[in-house]
């Protein structure tokens, strides 16, 4: 018997490629790891509470060239938008010890003294998107952050959702890397990825 190809009827046709249908990122399978966050505490009850995470973005500033028949657009200063994040609120306080011990590093509460050097309070942020078997398919990272705020939820009688702390980090710079530890916007990233559409 001759089977049709279902399948093959599904997805974009273009030309020399194969045009079947990827599987998309979930977003429930990531992990966000900290680096020289909190010390000596660390950062990972922070990523354990972990309820929501905002990927990495920005923009270009916009400029423009008046001209006689219009003006001519150009892009100026790119900028890093503040990432947003939530942690539930646990019974041992681990996660809220580690944010507030953060936040000690960068301004003493207490003294009211500021960190001088922000080698000695910034630390560095990995969001990694995984698979179902927590390998990872890329990573961001962010260097140059440190928190802006980590505020927690009101108590409200009659609503037994979870309590959770609110949290942004503001940073320097950020990059992609592939699957293979490559940056997406190198050379590598890009032979790698012609080898793979010559390869269907």
């Amino acid at each position: 018997m001759d089977y049709i190809n279902s399948l093959s009827k599904f997805g974009t046709k273009l030309e020399d490629r194969n045009q079947r249908v990827k599987f998309p990122k979930l977003k429930t399978r990531y992990r966000v790891i900290f680096e020289g966050f909190a010390a000596p505490i660390g950062g990972e009850d922070v990523s354990m509470d972990m309820k929501t995470f905002q990927t990495p973005k920005g923009k270009f500033e916009d400029k423009q060239i008046d001209t006689v028949n219009g003006p001519i657009y150009y892009p100026g200063l790119w900028t890093w938008d503040p990432v947003s994040f939530t942690v539930y609120d646990s019974y041992d306080n681990a996660g809220y010890k580690s944010l507030y011990r953060q936040i000690q590093r960068q301004r003493d509460l207490s003294e009211q003294v500021t960190g001088t050097v922000s080698q000695n309070y910034k630390f560095v942020t990995k969001f990694e998107n995984t698979d179902g078997h927590q390998n990872t398919i890329c990573t961001w990272v962010m260097e140059g952050c440190y928190l802006t705020q980590a505020q927690p939820e009101d108590g409200e009688n009659g609503n037994h959702d979870a309590q959770i702390i609110n949290c942004s980090i503001r940073f320097d710079n950020a990059n992609l890397y592939d699957y293979d530890g490559t940056l997406i916007t190198g050379d590598g990233a890009v032979s790698t990825l012609m080898s793979k559409v010559l390869a269907f």
